[in-house]
């Protein structure tokens, strides 16, 4: 149990750090504003603000439960960002509000205003920075262009390519290049459900003489199928380059295809094919 909780702390200090690194003071200011109004005598204070912030505490902020729970469904590596449930700027917002309401002078309030923006100014992260032009506007990830570029070179010509990929990744390699041709499609890769350790499914796909699911069963779910088969398939849809992720182990077998290894990024392969 004392490792559990220890697991659950560690998720929650690392998810606490995610959203409040550098705003720390932000996240006090939170807590505070939520202690004075449950000292205050206003109902509606701790129903709207009080009452689920206590419930988020014994529920999706308690360590024992948040580890076993996220890794039952599924959400373990999805939810760093789970100090975003808690309404921080609304809570903000409406406590300065609040507090220049309940402020009868004119001064008074002129002061409140006043320290609040500078509490904004000073502990705040600037954005200034962060605010120049975008050098690549369709946010397409350098190692998708560093391949595409690589193509492109070896290729020598701005005519369609086709190639052999399946990592969600590259389906910007089209957005970056329109010469750039994927031979299997995004439900391929995505929608379509296999189980590679039974190989009697496996033979079932290969029996259907289904293209794209063969050519999937080997790019995707990195299953190194009798060659004679790939390359029949490869021959099909006129497949110029294969990109595998190196993490499916194809490389040697690629090469032992007689494929040309143009290149390689921190994730990929390229291996150009001899038609």
């Amino acid at each position: 149990m004392q490792n559990l909780y220890e697991l659950g702390m560690d998720f929650l200090n690392k998810a606490f750090d995610d959203s409040f690194s550098n705003i720390e003071f932000f996240f006090l200011a939170y807590a505070a504003a939520l202690a004075v109004f449950w000292l205050r005598k206003k109902h509606n204070l701790k129903s709207f603000f009080v009452y689920p912030a206590v419930f988020a505490f014994f529920t999706v902020f308690n360590p024992y439960l948040m580890i076993p729970i996220a890794d039952k469904i599924g959400l373990a590596p999805r939810i760093r960002r789970i100090y975003w449930l808690l309404p921080v700027n609304l809570v903000l917002a409406f406590a300065m509000t609040w507090l220049i309401y309940v402020l009868s002078k004119r001064w008074k309030q002129a002061i409140a205003v006043s320290l609040c923006i500078l509490a904004a100014a000073f502990f705040g992260e600037s954005q200034w920075k962060h605010m120049v032009p975008a050098e690549n506007g369709y946010k397409i990830k350098n190692e998708t262009i560093e391949i595409a570029d690589m193509i492109e070179k070896d290729a020598g010509t701005d005519k369609p390519k086709s190639c052999l990929f399946a990592d969600l990744q590259l389906l910007e390699l089209r957005q970056y290049d329109a010469s750039l041709l994927n031979a299997i499609r995004r439900k391929d890769m995505a929608d379509w459900q296999v189980n590679p350790a039974d190989p009697d499914w496996v033979q079932r796909v290969l029996n259907k003489k289904n293209s794209r699911r063969i050519l999937t069963l080997v790019i995707y779910y990195g299953l190194q199928i009798d060659p004679a088969i790939l390359e029949e398939q490869m021959d099909k849809h006129q497949i110029q380059y294969a990109i595998p992720n190196k993490n499916k182990g194809l490389g040697d077998y690629f090469g032992t295809m007689g494929y040309e290894l143009v290149g390689e990024t921190e994730n990929f392969q390229v291996f150009r094919r001899g038609l």
